[in-house]
């Protein structure tokens, strides 16, 4: 999935400061493009340089203020999809439940492995890597 600014924003609160190392563990970025939406963000006045680090600027605080209370305009930003109570698939516009999504273990299967991660319950596509499910904070399931 890819990432937007609201959760990069939210994990740059989250952190203090970040790095583009931090993009790539969170998001699974190559180091290369975590580098350059770091200074995307930052040509956008959104981050600021700190030495190796990059923090948030005034204008950075305040979209994540808005972004919290208005949504972002990603339609599929999973924190805005929590905000209105479930998740959507993008492939078959199945309506999972926030209380309802849980993030599955890896399994292997005899021809595949399911990595771990929170998956839609009719077509079976991935919503959420397990990086990301954490940072949503969706539980295991038992």
């Amino acid at each position: 999935m890819k990432t937007n600014k609201h959760l990069t924003l939210r994990l740059v609160k989250g952190n203090g400061t970040v790095q583009a190392r931090d993009l790539v563990r969170e998001f699974r970025y190559s180091p290369a493009t975590a580098r350059s939406y770091l200074s995307y963000l930052g040509r956008q006045d959104l981050l600021q340089r700190l030495g190796l680090n990059h923090g948030l600027t005034g204008k950075g605080e305040e979209r994540l203020r808005y972004f919290d209370v208005a949504g972002c305009a990603h339609p599929a930003c999973p924190l805005c999809q929590r905000q209105a109570g479930s998740y959507q698939c993008p492939r078959c516009g199945y309506q999972l439940a926030t209380k309802a999504a849980r993030l599955l273990p890896e399994r292997d299967f005899l021809l595949a492995v399911r990595h771990a991660g929170v998956y839609c319950p009719r077509c079976l596509k991935l919503l959420f890597p397990e990086a990301q499910a954490l940072l949503l904070g969706i539980p295991r399931e038992h």
